[in-house]
């Protein structure tokens, strides 16, 4: 883990292993990651640890909308937190949808975990020279 981020944790709620597993391996170097699979797990890292970035798969099973209400336990538990959604419903054009839900970013699947990856240490050193 780099040392420059002490403390920086990432919680990527995602129920598809091989998602998680490609974006946690792009972090990994730069953030300590945790995982959740389901809404329960989200809640009970959430409850335990501070999280620097939420980032979430907006349909976790057959809940086609369980990201949108963990938004509203993240805003609660963590207000200080970026969160990020994901999906593979929709497009793009959809970005707009989960700005105004209150996401901070929005990444249609697949993932470019690179750009996910630049976007969390920029806003990480935004926050460091605030």
């Amino acid at each position: 883990m780099n040392t420059n981020n002490n403390f920086v944790r990432v919680l990527i709620v995602e129920d598809e292993y091989m998602n998680a597993w490609s974006l946690a391996i792009a972090i990994k170097p730069h953030f300590e990651v945790r995982h959740a699979a389901t809404v329960d797990e989200a809640l009970y890292w959430l409850r335990r640890e501070q999280f620097s970035f939420v980032m979430m798969d907006i349909r976790l099973g057959h809940d086609s909308q369980a990201g949108f209400r963990l938004l509203q336990e993240v805003k609660i538990q963590q207000p200080e937190a970026y969160v990020f959604a994901t999906t593979g419903m929709g497009s793009g054009k959809d970005e707009s949808v989960f700005l105004e839900a209150g996401f901070d970013a929005f990444y249609p699947k697949p993932i470019e975990e690179m750009e996910v990856l630049a976007e969390m240490l920029r806003l990480q050193n935004e926050k460091k020279a605030a």
